[in-house]
């Protein structure tokens, strides 16, 4: 996969999670997204994204 491949499958990814988070907030769920960074064991670091989702009352 070239660079400009892997940045355009990034940019889908975003508009798809961003499309997410918007439907989400139209059924009152509340998405809260928590970045943490691993180190791997070829020393990369890699960053993890954990959702946190709540119904809204």
């Amino acid at each position: 996969m070239t660079d400009a491949e892997l940045a355009q499958t990034v940019r889908d990814a975003v508009d798809r999670l961003n499309a997410a988070l918007a439907e989400a907030a139209q059924h009152n769920l509340s998405v809260t997204l928590r970045t943490t960074a691993h180190q791997t064991a070829g020393g990369v670091e890699q960053v993890v994204v954990e959702p946190r989702i709540l119904k809204q009352l």
